[in-house]
């Protein structure tokens, strides 16, 4: 009825020979009406709603509205993510490229995987000493004279070179050069605190590109396969022989298989900013960007879901190699939250 949808909660379109309801606005406004039922549902007493004892209508109830929460962050992270950011860069070897940044004065963690495809690079251009370079300070789009180009030292120790390859993490260490000095340290911001909601900032250089922020909403980790299906169907809207098979951006299935380790969320970000760091409202790193779902129509390609592997777990596989408390001594570290 009318007057429980009062039109000043919901999206109306009024017809006319200029503006036809058009199937579109069919759907915006079912999807309207639906957000504000559930808006209505989650906001009134349990004890009041013949829904009370049935928890996976809350559960889907409240993931439909919080994927369309507002994602503003507080201005009290605006100073020091632009601090942070200068310890944050882009790493390349050849055609390829990913995100790192310091956890030590010369230490830069970033994937795996993204290491992996180094090794490849040298092997097709049949040079074992094709460098790594780590670029600082790429601000600008196609400008990268004032970048600092740093080379990833390759004789470091093999031993001291910790990494795994199911949770998407690998160190590596920069030469002694100046320039980097001054540069926070990431390490002591990092945080074991695995999420299961809210937002979270991801900063990093997605393809090839000067470095971007971008803040997300974490997808609930009951739902997140569902919803992935679920978004797959709804961008590709056509007849199921003629869909295009939903595909994986450096997908790692280890990872994807443990929900302790493993944190969803909405972003736009591809490939390049594998090895960003994700930071939670109170400012801490608590995630590695690592992969995600996309799908490609042949005219572009659609964000489904993207992916991190929580700090949490790669803190306890660090554990048996006696390094964690190094590298991150801050990680137990629990502060109130202020999101």
């Amino acid at each position: 009825k009318e007057e429980e949808f009062p039109a000043t909660n919901v999206y109306t379109h009024v017809a006319s020979s200029a503006e036809p309801l058009t199937e579109n606005n069919r759907k915006s406004m079912t999807a309207n009406v639906k957000l504000a039922a559930y808006n209505t549902l989650l906001s009134q007493d349990k004890n009041c709603s013949k829904f009370s004892n049935d928890q996976q209508i809350f559960n889907f109830a409240s993931d439909d509205v919080s994927k369309n929460a507002a994602t503003k962050i507080p201005g009290r992270l605006f100073k020091p993510l632009s601090n942070y950011m200068k310890s944050i860069g882009q790493i390349s070897s050849g055609r390829i490229e990913g995100t790192c940044w310091l956890v030590t004065a010369n230490l830069v963690m970033t994937n795996h995987h993204v290491y992996r495809m180094f090794m490849k690079e040298r092997k097709d251009f049949g040079n074992s000493k094709l460098p790594i370079i780590v670029s600082f300070d790429y601000l600008y789009a196609g400008k990268r004279n004032h970048a600092v180009n740093i080379e990833v030292d390759d004789e470091w120790d093999p031993s001291m070179q910790f990494e795994s390859s199911q949770l998407d993490y690998k160190f590596l260490r920069l030469k002694e050069d100046e320039r980097i000095r001054g540069r926070e340290p990431l390490g002591p911001i990092v945080r074991s605190r695995p999420l299961q909601e809210g937002l979270v900032i991801i900063v990093g250089h997605p393809a090839n590109s000067e470095i971007y922020q971008e803040t997300c909403v974490v997808v609930s980790s009951y739902l997140w396969r569902q919803k992935l299906g679920e978004r797959g169907k709804k961008l590709l809207g056509i007849p199921r022989h003629e869909r295009v098979s939903i595909g994986l951006n450096m997908t790692n299935n280890d990872l994807l298989r443990c929900n302790q380790a493993c944190l969803p969320y909405d972003t736009t970000l591809f490939s390049g900013a594998s090895g960003s760091p994700v930071f939670d409202l109170n400012g801490n790193i608590v995630a590695m960007h690592t992969q995600g779902y996309t799908l490609d129509d042949g005219k572009r390609t659609f964000p489904l879901m993207e992916f991190g592997v929580q700090l949490s777990a790669i803190c306890e596989d660090m554990r048996r190699c006696h390094v964690v408390e190094e590298y991150f001594p801050n990680h137990e570290v629990r502060e109130m939250d202020t999101d």
